[in-house]
C-alpha cells in the first residue's frame, strides 16, 4: 500500500505522453513522509468507452484514485490528495488551455482490518529498507 490508479480518457493520448502524467502523480505521493516509496504503486488503466458532459469527443478525463492505510489520520491524507491535484495540474495545464478536461483526485483511507498484503520489495534493494 498505497495504491494510486490513474483512470483516463483514450483520447488523452493525442495530447500528453501518460507514462509522464504517471512519473509525476508517483513523484507527488512519495514525496510526502507517511508514504512508503516500496509499497507505492501507480498505474494507469485507459477507457476506450466514455462519455464526458455533453458527449463532444473532444472531452477528456483523468480521474484519480489514491487508496492509503486510514490509519495515517485525515489531515496527511488531505495533503497527499493536494500534492497529487498539483501534479495533475502541472502536467495537463497546457491540455486544459486547449480542450475541454475534466480533472478529478480523490484519496480514499482503506481500514487496516480490512487488507493484507505481503511484499518483498524491500528485501530486494538496500535504498527501501
Amino acid at each position: 500500500m498505497p495504491h494510486i490508479v490513474v483512470e483516463y480518457s483514450a483520447n488523452l493520448e493525442n495530447h500528453i505522453d501518460v507514462g509522464e502524467l504517471l512519473t509525476s502523480i508517483h513523484a507527488a505521493a512519495a514525496s510526502h513522509a507517511l508514504v512508503p516509496l516500496a509499497g507505492l504503486r501507480t498505474r494507469a488503466m485507459k477507457r476506450e468507452q466514455y462519455l464526458v458532459a455533453n458527449c463532444d469527443p473532444r472531452n477528456l478525463f483523468v480521474a484519480v484514485i489514491a487508496r492509503f492505510n486510514g490509519d495515517r489520520g485525515r489531515e496527511p491524507l488531505l495533503e497527499i490528495r493536494d500534492l497529487l491535484m498539483s501534479a495533475c495540474s502541472d502536467s495537463l495545464s497546457q491540455i486544459r488551455e486547449e480542450q475541454p478536461l475534466a480533472l478529478s483526485v480523490e484519496v480514499q483511507a482503506i481500514d487496516p482490518a480490512m487488507r493484507t498484503n505481503d511484499n518483498s520489495i524491500r528485501d530486494h534493494y538496500e535504498d527501501l529498507k
